[in-house]
């Protein structure tokens, strides 16, 4: 019933005087030490990224669940939490805003616990100790991110890579498409027509991972340090101002296509930046559509790996 080995069952049954209820107190004060022991051991770099939606398609919550191994990520209850964790935070509306969500805020979001015929509610937090317990794993809620479309004129499209069951996969993308107005007559088909083109750009953002939106949402400094760099490239600084101007401005548009999700060849069509795409879909719609915003999350991005060294090495 605990999942925990027989070994430790008996051990627990006994220190708890043969009380059933009072062992199952025992069995998880230590496994939760045990679980602590191991948190500064182990790395949690496999998992889901959960993607949950609201029946208007006007908000996405993505929520990012890590484990240690690929074989927890398939199990029903991690799949469970991690879509659990993903609904919770998009019932919250995040405060009515687009913004990147913490870990601690989304672990301490209440959700519902079923217990035969008795419901209770019970935190992320909890709920991620629990299965943490049955899987006998390390498991960390890592991040959350929350879009919502700025109009009733706008819709918010998901995409879920490599998806092992429905809202659960190892990239979510979400894509914020808005229009100018929608107008009157068939605004059911307009919106789904919106939506099929969103997916299309999030599944463009999930294979090619832009980092801005568009240059305007470069900062600062990363946009100097990068003029930096080709400021220093062998040969610039030898050239005459205003050569140099030209070949740092072309090679500015060059990153640009690299980094910006606007500026980037269209993975469906790479005669097209992404712009350009929306722009024609836009026209042939009737419509004035623009991307507003756009979320990215990929299982472990960004998490170092242990890696056992060999006798060779």
């Amino acid at each position: 019933e605990s999942g925990a080995p027989v070994t430790e069952v008996k051990t627990a049954l006994e220190a708890a005087g043969w009380d059933i209820e009072k062992a199952h107190v025992e069995l998880r004060k230590r496994g939760i030490a045990q679980a602590e022991k191991k948190k500064s051991k182990r790395v949690a770099s496999e998992g889901l990224v959960a993607l949950a939606a609201n029946e208007a398609s006007t908000k996405v919550a993505l929520v990012e669940v890590n484990c240690e191994t690929d074989f927890v990520s398939r199990n029903d209850a991690f799949q469970g939490l991690a879509g659990q964790a993903a609904q919770a935070l998009l019932a919250t509306e995040a405060a009515g805003k687009s913004l990147s969500v913490s870990s601690s805020d989304i672990l301490a979001l209440e959700i519902s616990s079923s217990k035969g015929e008795d419901k209770a509610t019970t935190t992320i937090e909890e709920a991620v100790t629990n299965v943490g317990l049955g899987v006998r794993e390390k498991l960390e809620l890592r991040r959350g991110h929350f879009i919502q479309a700025s109009s009733s004129d706008g819709v918010v499209s998901g995409y879920l890579h490599m998806s092992p069951a429905p809202g659960l996969g190892s990239i979510g993308a979400a894509v914020c498409i808005e229009a100018e107005d929608l107008g009157e007559g068939a605004e059911d088909k307009k919106r789904q027509d919106m939506l099929d083109l969103g997916k299309k750009v999030a599944m463009h953002v999930a294979a090619t991972n832009p980092l801005y939106l568009d240059e305007s949402h470069i900062p600062e400094d990363v946009l100097m340090a990068e003029k930096d760099v080709l400021m220093n490239q062998p040969g610039v600084k030898q050239k005459p101002p205003h050569i140099i101007e030209k070949m740092v401005k072309g090679r500015l548009n060059k990153y640009f296509k690299q980094v910006t999700l606007l500026n980037q060849p269209f993975v469906m069509d790479d005669t097209l930046s992404v712009k350009q795409f929306v722009d024609r879909q836009g026209k042939e719609l009737g419509l004035s559509l623009s991307i507003s915003q756009f979320a990215r999350f990929k299982v472990g991005e960004g998490i170092e790996k242990k890696t056992t060294k060999t006798f060779a090495e």
